[in-house]
């Protein structure tokens, strides 16, 4: 028997005819490969090499040097300011490229920037550096415990461990271009000093000679012949000794004080603000930012299906339970604010049970209430934009969101990376994904006392206007659609594609049945 009159009850007729076709089986493998190479080629791309993209990081530098009595070739001393020549230098090592937004602020102003988030490091020269650069150089010649300047680079752990690393290697460079530079000085200042301290040596020296001989002429005056000539041989002896003796005398700078001379400064890196327990290393607001997301996310296309399988859209299945309810015919604008409403109702208390949870297990929360708020927005949001994309490219649309919401969003969140480490396309799109808003909103009111300057205000805009985007994308998509295309699931070109499929296997069944068994002719006999 041919597969063309197999029998209706056959394993191979209940399969019906989509496994013959290839595309029903490349359809999903290419999705598969499509998802596989575009998340890793976004992912990836956009946070493996922070290095290579860094640019236009913030990061201040502060001189509280008071200056000092600086020894200079000729011998002689200058009043001269370390710090400023410190900064110079690691300002021209920031102008050699694009790497350092270099900020030259007081302490006041670097402490306000710090505690908005705005600078990922503050490097502050203290008022005595160039005091104990001094003060090196003459611990040197007198063997004394000079104590080595130090630079304190202030770090912002709020930033990610990642981030505070980051300003580190970024500001390394520059304090020590700078302090090879100030090395110049000292080193060149060197035989100046060694060069008093012998004078000083020698005047000590020859003038204790001096006394010994006043004495020991007085002495030979009082005695005879002998006891002048044996004064003569001892003048004529010390001839010349003084200097010799102050050579021996004089300190000088040892080869290892020279290398440290030539290196003087020592960085010193500390956190500006002290974490709390359950911040996970500053990561906290963005693992919750991510909850907020995955929660919008997941909520809304699992919200998706069970309202279109409840209005027979699609089969309802759960678990072993499978059933077609009659068909509910609406208008895609309807379908879509009802769904999203719906969401957002429960959004509500999933925001207030999230903060909960999250607060129970040992996560900081201050401004509760503001942080619950920013949950509800957040997830809203995301639900918005979920519901937009499948309303207007159905099961495309699910890929969208995925490719748009986390394959675009991580690395332009600016959290794992900051967004002066990550390639510029992802700096260009941070604005217009919800991930970078939430992060920064939820970091400010957790991280940053809710100050509006520390991300607050920017977060809360681009949330209200994506959420307004995503409402005209979904009843605009829908009404134009309804409008071309007719209500989804209603008769006319926009009708449920199974109710064709199922008119026209039913066809099929009927033209087999009349082929294989014609009616008989009139007349004839049984």
């Amino acid at each position: 028997m041919s597969p063309k009159h197999a029998p209706t009850n056959s394993f191979r007729a209940r399969l019906g005819k989509p496994f013959a076709q290839p595309l029903f089986w490349l359809l999903p493998m290419l999705a598969i490969l499509a998802v596989g190479v575009v998340g890793t080629a976004l992912y990836l791309g956009g946070l493996s090499n922070p290095e290579k993209h860094f640019k236009d990081f913030p990061i201040a530098v502060i001189n509280q040097d008071k200056g000092a009595e600086v020894a200079q070739a000729d011998g002689k001393t200058k009043e001269q300011n370390l710090g400023t020549d410190l900064v110079s230098e690691f300002a021209d090592k920031a102008a050699e490229d694009d790497k350092i937004d270099l900020r030259q602020l007081t302490w006041d102003e670097a402490q306000e920037q710090l505690g908005r988030g705005e600078l990922y490091a503050a490097v502050v020269i203290p008022d005595s550096l160039s005091e104990d650069t001094v003060g090196l150089v003459e611990g040197s010649l007198t063997n004394g415990n000079a104590a080595r300047p130090q630079v304190t680079v202030y770090t912002d752990p709020q930033a990610g461990s990642l981030g505070t690393r980051l300003a580190t290697s970024a500001v390394e460079p520059g304090v020590q271009q700078a302090s090879k530079k100030v090395g110049e000085q000292l080193t060149a200042s060197i035989e100046p000093a060694e060069q008093q301290a012998y004078n000083k040596v020698l005047q000590q020296l020859q003038e204790s000679q001096q006394a010994q001989q006043q004495q020991l002429s007085r002495s030979a005056a009082q005695g005879g012949p002998a006891v002048q000539q044996f004064a003569q041989q001892v003048q004529q002896a010390q001839q010349g000794s003084a200097e010799q003796i102050a050579k021996e005398l004089s300190p000088t700078v040892s080869s290892v004080a020279k290398d440290t001379l030539a290196d003087p400064v020592q960085m010193v890196s500390e956190p500006y603000h002290d974490l709390e327990e359950g911040t996970a290393l500053g990561m906290g607001a963005f693992y919750y930012s991510i909850l907020l997301l995955v929660v919008g996310f997941s909520g809304s296309v699992a919200l998706n299906l069970l309202m279109d399988g409840r209005m027979g859209m699609s089969p309802f299945e759960m678990g072993p339970f499978f059933k077609d309810y009659p068909r509910a015919v609406l208008p895609r604008p309807v379908g879509f604010l009802m769904k999203w409403l719906t969401f957002v109702v429960a959004a509500a208390p999933t925001s207030a049970l999230m903060m909960t949870v999250a607060s129970g297990v040992g996560m900081p929360v201050p401004n509760g209430f503001l942080v619950f708020l920013l949950g509800w927005l957040a997830m809203s949001v995301v639900s918005a934009i979920v519901l937009a994309l499948i309303s207007v490219g159905g099961s495309v649309g699910m890929l969208l969101c995925l490719i748009y919401l986390v394959f675009m969003g991580l690395p332009s969140a600016g959290a794992v990376v900051p967004l002066q480490a990550v390639p510029e396309f992802f700096r260009g799109i941070a604005p217009v994904e919800p991930l970078h808003h939430i992060f920064t909103s939820i970091r400010a009111s957790l991280y940053f006392d809710a100050d509006p300057q520390a991300g607050l205000t920017s977060g809360l805009v681009g949330l209200f206007v994506m959420l307004v985007v995503a409402l005209v994308v979904g009843l605009l998509g829908g009404w134009l659609y309804d409008r071309f295309a007719g209500l989804r699931g209603g008769d006319g070109p926009g009708k449920h594609s199974a109710e064709e499929d199922a008119h026209t296997a039913s066809g099929e069944r009927h033209h087999r049945k009349s082929a294989d068994n014609p009616p008989a002719h009139k007349g004839a006999h049984a």
